[in-house]
């Protein structure tokens, strides 16, 4: 069986439903200029790297990340940090993406249909941003501390009130704008990234076509 030092495994997607089930983990290294993360499956199907590497464009476009070194299936973030709960959910993201898609950014704003309230996400430097919603009731600024709440869990930021803070100091509007409309439901965000790490394990080469 074929075994490689990829580093440590930090995410699966065990079933790949755009691309014949197959296997996904996403590795990471850590070296002198920060952490690295990988992309990598076993199978031996014909056109899955083209997979991974549509994956990991998706993941520099929709996350803001960059290339990571030699391979074409290396991202890392700008700042160095690694950012590792936010990589997950990126990751979680980025396959949803069937092939031959166009990743997109997402605006830094969100309609919470359930509140009929618009938030949005203001960028103050220095990797802080602040939630305000369209209306300024009570309720409106409960629910917008909820969500900025919610970034914070899902992408481990300091939260105060409504601002929250990438502990790097450095900007990632994009990761905050994939990560917003997430936020409306964290516990639902959460829930599926474990379930889908949970549906399998990634399997050795002679286990996949």
């Amino acid at each position: 069986m074929e075994t490689l030092d990829l580093g440590r495994r930090i995410d699966l997607l065990s079933m790949d439903p755009h691309f014949h089930d197959i296997s996904i983990a996403v590795y990471r290294d850590d070296d002198g200029g920060g952490a690295t993360y990988l992309l990598h499956s076993y199978s031996r199907r014909d056109g899955a790297g083209d997979r991974l590497r549509f994956l990991a464009g998706v993941m520099r476009t929709a996350g803001g990340m960059v290339a990571g070194g030699g391979s074409p299936l290396a991202v890392r973030f700008a700042c160095g940090h690694a950012h590792e709960a936010a990589l997950k959910r990126l990751f979680v993201e980025s396959c949803k993406a069937p092939p031959g898609t166009d990743p997109e950014r997402r605006p830094l704003s969100v309609l919470d249909k359930k509140n009929d309230l618009t938030v949005r996400v203001d960028a103050l430097g220095g990797g802080r941003y602040r939630c305000g919603g369209d209306r300024d009731g009570a309720r409106e600024r409960r629910r917008v501390a909820a969500i900025a709440a919610g970034l914070g869990k899902l992408a481990e930021l300091q939260v105060d009130g409504t601002e929250v803070r990438f502990p790097c100091g450095a900007d990632h509007h994009e990761l905050i704008s994939l990560l917003l409309i997430r936020a409306l439901n964290v516990r639902g965000a959460l829930r599926e990234q474990e379930a889908a790490a949970a549906r399998g394990m990634l399997s050795a080469p002679s286990q996949q076509r």
